[in-house]
């Protein structure tokens, strides 16, 4: 199946009742450039949890849009919903592994790990149960780290330079990290993959020891 880039989204930091965000993006129809440090006038608000090198463009598969909509009791949800700044068809969680590199326009991407959905999700969409389900569901999206910096654009295609030889997809290391007893194997291969996120390795350590909070993304265990 052909991957391609169905919108870019970029935003700025905007504060709410109580909070602030960049979560709200909007799309834009131009070549945007993807710096080391994300695309150029795309802002973060929490810099300790989201953004730096190594989550430097949150990616997020289309092919949920149908699912999270029915979850909202929506008819259809706009591009960058889930506050990602690619939305790209033909790629999903369960194919996109950890490590995986990823040309699109003339830049290349590699993918550092999940995205661990923040309470901010819910606020967005008046709906408490929408990070935990994000969460539980393991469809939360990749972050990638760039490589080699260069403009995307809508209509860009995705190309797969290389597969990471751990070959454990976002989905699966997801499903690992929410479920770490039954899948400890996988969590230990996790932390030996070079390429995943540093700050993304301290956190399956912690959850191999089980010291690791989910209460930042409002998911509750007990």
């Amino acid at each position: 199946m052909l991957s391609k880039v169905l919108s870019i989204q970029i935003g700025k930091v905007k504060s709410y009742e109580g909070w602030e965000s960049a979560s709200v993006k909007e799309s834009v129809s131009s070549a945007v450039f993807a710096s080391k440090s994300g695309f150029i006038g795309d802002e973060v608000a929490d810099k300790i949890h989201h953004g730096g090198t190594d989550k430097a463009i949150f990616a997020n598969s289309y092919e949920n849009y149908e699912n999270w909509a029915k979850f909202l009791d929506l008819k259809e949800l706009p591009f960058g919903a889930l506050a990602e700044n690619l939305t790209i068809s033909g790629l999903h969680e369960s194919s996109v592994c950890l490590g995986d590199i990823h040309k699109i326009g003339s830049a290349v991407l590699q993918v550092s790990q999940p995205r661990k959905p923040c309470w901010k999700i819910s606020k967005r969409w008046d709906n408490k149960k929408f990070t935990s389900e994000i969460y539980t569901s393991g469809l939360t999206g990749w972050y990638y780290r760039v490589l080699e910096e260069g403009d995307i654009k809508a209509g860009d295609e995705v190309e797969i330079i290389k597969h990471d030889e751990a070959k454990i997809s976002i989905l699966e290391a997801n499903t690992a990290f929410a479920n770490p007893l039954e899948h400890r194997d996988i969590l230990e291969k996790i932390v030996d993959i070079s390429s995943i996120a540093e700050s993304y390795k301290v956190s399956v350590l912690k959850r191999l020891e089980g010291t690791f909070s989910l209460e930042y993304m409002n998911v509750d265990e007990s």
